[in-house]
């Protein structure tokens, strides 16, 4: 009666009426209303999932592909369309042509060594073989600059009688950080790794970590 009555509905506020008109008559014949209103429940609910799978059914199904030139355009587009009737299918392709922007793509200048900031770094001396791990999350390049009053410009005064030179070339990055905490683990990874000579200490996570 349901089927029936949304058949001659020609809108679903007439439907509505419909259905509330066959509650009053299951009603009065002592139908429970709660079977009542869960027979129509499920009855919508049916004739919506039905309509939404005639609506999936009916959309076009469009395949994406790089447009090569018109001649073959052409036999794919018919090709696909040949497919589709035969497995009741409105298959379209959509095609895409390649930008001149993804042959020329800029790459985003990375800061240079100088400017890096939150790293682990290895100082190498081009002079002999001693070397030295460190963080910093500053500027590098402030870094460097203080070095030439540490354990670095001491190395490079007393072995190579040196001061005031650019350390620059001599600096590389081991590891870029998040933060501070990572900065010393990674520290502390890399002294334990390379044995650094100019480190006087072999575990600085636990004296660097709680201080500002």
């Amino acid at each position: 009666m349901l089927n029936r009555a949304h058949c001659l509905s020609s809108s679903p506020d007439i439907f509505a009426e419909e259905c509330d008109n066959l509650r009053g008559i299951f009603l009065k014949l002592r139908y429970p209303e709660k079977l009542i209103n869960s027979t129509i429940t499920r009855f919508i609910e049916s004739r919506n999932q039905q309509q939404v799978g005639d609506v999936q059914r009916n959309a076009p199904v469009r395949i994406i592909l790089p447009f090569k030139d018109q001649r073959s355009a052409d036999i794919v587009r018919r090709q696909l369309s040949d497919l589709g009737k035969k497995i009741n299918s409105d298959i379209r392709p959509v095609f895409t042509s390649k930008k001149i922007a993804d042959d020329i793509r800029v790459a985003a200048a990375k800061p240079p060594l100088r400017n890096q900031q939150c790293v682990v770094y290895e100082f190498k001396c081009d002079l002999c073989d001693a070397d030295y791990v460190g963080y910093t999350r500053r500027h590098l390049f402030q870094r460097i600059v203080e070095h030439k009053h540490s354990a670095i410009g001491k190395h490079l005064r007393d072995s190579h009688n040196q001061e005031n030179k650019d350390l620059t070339e001599q600096f590389t990055i081991l590891k870029k950080c998040r933060g501070k905490c990572e900065c010393l683990i990674y520290e502390m990874l890399f002294i334990q790794e390379k044995k650094p000579k100019l480190n006087t200490q072999s575990d600085s996570i636990k004296a660097k970590l709680f201080s500002t």
